[in-house]
């Protein structure tokens, strides 16, 4: 998954395929060098650098928490999208992946 600092700019009113974030948060703390890593450790630098602009961190241990907590409210969600065939088995599949490696982010930075 691409950090932050390599999302594509946002095209005029797209196609609806994509939901670019990058527009949707700035930055007031320095963005750490992502280091050559795998996609989950890479995400795990964008989102602390999301947490970073609003000065929180995730390797507060509060911080941290929260962030699972909602995780798990997110995950919740999809699974109960799942369920009611909002979305299909292909589809779950891979949000359950992402989110999965979202849920690392605290232990990666």
């Amino acid at each position: 998954m691409p950090s932050a600092e390599h999302a594509p700019t946002p095209p005029e009113r797209g196609d609806g395929s994509v939901i670019h974030l990058a527009h949707r948060f700035s930055r007031t703390a320095p963005v750490a060098a992502v280091p050559d890593g795998s996609p989950a450790q890479e995400l795990a630098f964008t989102l602390q650098s999301m947490f970073l602009a609003s000065g929180r961190s995730l390797t507060d241990p509060s911080t941290a928490e929260t962030f699972g907590t909602t995780l798990e409210a997110v995950l919740m969600m999809v699974d109960g999208a799942r369920a009611h065939d909002v979305v299909g088995e292909s589809e779950y599949q891979a949000l359950r992946v992402m989110l999965e490696e979202m849920r690392q982010a605290p232990e990666l930075v």
